[in-house]
């Protein structure tokens, strides 16, 4: 079957090349012995892109802070981050707090630059079809799925493989995310409201041995 890839599996998957750890693994395998097509949308073209800036301003916020010990994490005051990026920034911070500020910002700087050639690449050599923007989704949908996924990036990317779905043979809805659970996703194909929508098959390697 086909694979429809959330942003979470991608990003796994080139990270791997410098993160040896088993989830970023499954990604990795799976994707590199796939033999059928890789399927996207927009909606997760776009949340790659902002996976990286997110990383990006993390990484700004720490280099801040380091040089300012009095500079305050605030994901209120930033473009990317949430409540629990922005504790992450603060936990990375005390990691490296000690660290040569110029050699931290060249590896920082590194990384970034490595995820945006690699997702170019990526996109390029192995994505065969893209479809379904923010104005192409299905209000609907969406709506129903908002009922029972609080994270609204989430719901937009589930809305757009469903709605990929519709016209093709049945193919899978790749992903390592946790709001993605096997209960969670069968409650959501068996919604009434729903019964019309034919959905992929979930493949979720937070789920799998």
């Amino acid at each position: 079957m086909d694979s429809f890839l959330d942003s979470m599996v991608i990003v796994k998957y080139i990270e791997y090349n410098y993160v040896k750890e088993q989830l970023r693994k499954k990604c990795f395998d799976y994707i590199k012995t796939l033999t059928t097509k890789i399927l996207i949308s927009f909606i997760v073209k776009e949340e790659l892109r902002r996976v990286i800036l997110q990383r990006k301003e993390i990484y700004e916020c720490v280099l801040k802070k380091i040089k300012d010990p009095n500079y305050e994490i605030d994901y209120k005051k930033t473009n990317f981050l949430n409540k629990g990026t922005a504790t992450f920034a603060q936990d990375l911070y005390l990691k490296v707090k000690d660290s040569d500020i110029v050699k931290l910002k060249e590896d920082f700087d590194s990384e970034i630059n490595f995820l945006n050639v690699s997702l170019s690449v990526f996109l390029k050599n192995k994505v065969n079809e893209i479809a379904i923007s923010k104005s192409d989704l299905d209000g609907f949908a969406l709506s129903v799925i908002h009922d029972f996924l609080s994270d609204y990036a989430d719901c937009r990317v589930l809305t757009s493989a469903i709605q990929m779905q519709q016209n093709k043979d049945t193919f899978f809805f790749v992903t390592a995310d946790k709001h993605f659970s096997p209960n969670e996703y069968a409650f959501i194909e068996e919604e009434p409201r729903l019964k019309d929508y034919k959905f992929p098959k979930l493949k979720n390697f937070l789920y799998e041995n």
